[in-house]
């Protein structure tokens, strides 16, 4: 019954998630939206690490991890954040929560597959601001978007070796970006608006290899590299222009832009191609320390049909540092010592330039992987990150987000040698 049931729950969930805003950005107005993390709790606490592969966890950013599964796992993830915007002037706080990622891997004996859904990326924003026009009209300019891209996912890994594993995996995406640009006169109630709104649908996919080299007998080195190309999404679009009264929401002078006349009403935009490599290496079950780097191809992206005169676009670039350390692993006795406890470190050239200004961010995490009988586990952590800066043409966004994840196993296709 847990095996039926959980399965059910990964198409159950597809709605759920649909539904969810997972950014309160600003930032989520450029490319596809705000880029979601799309690996485990246990790989984000170490700073995003996709490197590190063992039995009885999912590596949902690394197929080749499945080769090496040994137990059928159910991973759940969910997150609370807290966001702090601020410039020169003013701040505020904004908070969000949201389902991070629901997934089933299952060792299969000559091989390893997984599957599930997780959000791709989140748009998540409102900003108004306050103008004066030619007639010395005092002017209100709002600005909000929301929706997001989802992914639903298939993964294969197959170990070549008992060291040395490959894997691929096809993602599917869906979901639909909403924007709204409006303006009204300070005073009067009715206001003009126009509203953009793309549903995006198309697939891509990812390879990787993975090495898991024992070293003296208690010592493993890791090493892994992943590349996933470029991929065209299919953008299904439409605009409106209406007249809206703020006081009772109610909307007038309706009138839908024949975009089909520009060329616009069926567009496509591009999934950035990635490229990541790392390695590490740890005493079996002690330690782990590694590094990873991650290259996306995002310069060329560009939305024919809803364009930002002030964002442009440039490779992304990240890098990596992380790790854990366990005090005693088989420790009858204390609880605090079988606890995983993990750490990282990320620094981000993000692939956005806003203003001519270019994007970064910096962020340490840590975390805690607590027993729960078995080989299941919670993974329980918090990430503090910093994005942007703090003059009169940007915003810098300090983030404090709670993540908790489940990881909880079961033995699937294995022969029994007793009835």
């Amino acid at each position: 019954m847990i095996r039926i049931t959980a399965i059910s729950i990964v198409f159950f969930a597809i709605q759920f998630v649909a539904a969810q805003s997972g950014s309160v950005s600003p930032y989520s107005a450029s490319g596809l939206g705000e880029k979601n993390f799309n690996g485990t709790q246990a790989s984000r606490h170490m700073g995003g690490l996709d490197v590190y592969t063992d039995s009885i966890h999912a590596n949902l950013n690394n197929p080749a991890s499945y080769g090496f599964l040994k137990v059928t796992t159910y991973s759940v993830g969910v997150h609370y954040r807290n966001t702090n915007l601020a410039n020169l002037s003013e701040s505020q706080n904004a908070d969000d929560a949201s389902l991070d990622y629901l997934a089933i891997s299952i060792p299969a004996g000559l091989f390893g597959f997984g599957f599930g859904i997780l959000p791709y990326s989140s748009v998540g924003y409102k900003i108004e601001g306050f103008s004066t026009n030619t007639e010395g009209l005092n002017l209100i300019n709002r600005y909000e978007g929301q929706g997001g891209i989802n992914q639903s996912y298939f993964s294969v890994g197959v170990p070549i070796t008992s060291y040395f594993s490959v894997g691929a995996s096809m993602q599917y995406n869906f979901g639909k970006l909403f924007y709204r640009t409006g303006q009204r006169v300070q005073g009067i109630d009715n206001g003009t608006f126009l509203t953009n709104q793309s549903n995006i649908s198309g697939l891509n996919y990812q390879f990787s290899a993975q090495a898991n080299i024992p070293f003296k007998r208690k010592y493993l080195f890791q090493g892994m590299f992943s590349l996933q190309p470029e991929a065209d999404l299919n953008s299904q679009n439409e605009r409106f222009f209406y007249t809206l009264s703020s006081s009772n929401e109610t909307i007038s002078d309706f009138i839908e832009i024949d975009l089909a006349a520009r060329g616009l009403k069926e567009t496509q935009l591009e999934a950035s191609g990635v490229i990541k490599y790392g390695f590490g290496f740890g005493e079996n079950k002690k330690w782990f320390l590694g590094f990873q780097r991650n290259l996306t191809k995002s310069a060329n992206f560009g939305n024919s049909f809803f364009n930002r005169s002030n964002v442009a676009y440039r490779d992304a670039k990240q890098w990596t540092l992380g790790g854990f350390y366990i005090p005693n692993y088989t420790s009858f006795t204390s609880f605090w010592s079988r606890v995983v406890y993990r750490f990282g470190f990320r620094s981000d050239q993000m692939g956005v330039l806003l203003n001519n200004i270019p994007l970064t961010e910096t962020g340490i995490s840590f975390g805690l992987g607590l027993p729960l009988g078995s080989l299941s586990n919670a993974n329980i952590g918090f990430e503090i990150s910093r994005r942007g800066e703090k003059n009169s043409d940007l915003i810098r966004e300090t983030q404090v987000a709670m993540r908790i994840g489940l990881s909880l196993n079961d033995i699937w296709f294995i022969k029994r040698k007793y009835n």
